[in-house]
């Protein structure tokens, strides 16, 4: 049987996993998908762990659990988590292929703000994708001008759309987003682009552009590296492993957000149970 496994620090890669089943995705015979979400425990994320070599320890530790699956590819559908592996990568390689998601969505940005050279992008992601730089800084080494560039974290939103991506609260907050934004850029552009620099955020894209074109006074568009072309790669079948159980309301939002467009993820979100084993991970450790 070949094994492909998807992780991220939470439920947001569960839209990367969707695409291995849709009707445009090739399914080789007997091929399995392992969704892994990585969440270390239910009090303390990676934003939360106290260092940068923290973040890259823990992870070691979460590919370490992987390795027993023996994936034919670990895909990181995670912001946060392919700029910890980069790190990661330079003191350990685990026995399967990685494959993070910087470089599509560098890809995806860079084409955007070339097809509009009077356009500006607006990367939002978690605090530590943000102060990282790393998309940014490979835009710039591409040539565009960093004036044209900004960066706005938006901490607590990823699990605030877990529980409910049509909660009031996440119009509230994507709102105060855009006020911000507003006020990053010297100058209007004609067309602002969304990077949407965390798998969680696609599940509130409507309210993103409805929101930023209140206050923008320009056109809006998204730049969603979750619908980026990816492996091309399908599914047969699903499994959902996690080492903490769902946040409160994030089963029930995420069964129906899925039901109709991935009935096999929102089947194997129903039946699903925590496995504390699943890594290893000592919360005293890093934050106690």
């Amino acid at each position: 049987m070949k094994r492909v496994i998807v992780c991220d620090s939470g439920l947001g890669g569960l839209n990367i996993a969707s695409r291995f089943f849709s009707k445009e995705s090739k399914a080789g015979e007997n091929t399995e998908l392992l969704y892994f979400n990585v969440y270390p425990s239910a009090t303390c994320g990676f934003n939360k762990l106290p260092s940068i070599r923290a973040q890259e320890e823990v992870f070691r530790n979460v590919l370490e659990g992987i390795k027993k699956y023996s994936p034919d590819l670990c895909l990181i559908a995670c912001n946060t988590l392919s700029i910890v592996y980069n790190r990661l990568s330079k003191w350990y390689t685990p026995p399967f292929p990685v494959q993070g998601i910087v470089e599509t969505a560098v890809d995806g940005m860079f084409q955007a703000l070339e097809k509009e050279q009077e356009s500006s992008l607006l990367i939002l992601g978690t605090k530590s994708t943000v102060e990282s730089k790393v998309y940014e800084n490979a835009l710039i080494d591409r040539g565009i001008a960093p004036e044209r560039i900004k960066g706005l974290a938006c901490p607590g939103l990823a699990t605030l759309l877990e529980s409910d991506p049509a909660a009031e609260e996440v119009r509230i907050r994507i709102a105060g987003y855009a006020a911000e934004a507003d006020k990053l850029f010297s100058s209007k552009q004609k067309k602002l682009f969304l990077g949407l620099c965390c798998t969680h955020f696609g599940f509130a894209s409507g309210i993103w552009k409805s929101e930023f074109a209140k206050v923008s006074g320009s056109g809006v568009e998204l730049v969603n590296p979750n619908e980026l072309p990816g492996t091309g790669l399908g599914a047969n079948n699903f499994k959902y492993l996690s080492k903490i159980d769902f946040f409160p309301g994030a089963r029930e939002s995420m069964c129906a957000y899925f039901e109709q467009i991935s009935p096999q993820i929102a089947a194997g979100l129903k039946t699903a149970r925590p496995e504390k084993n699943l890594f290893e991970f000592n919360e005293e450790d890093y934050c106690g």
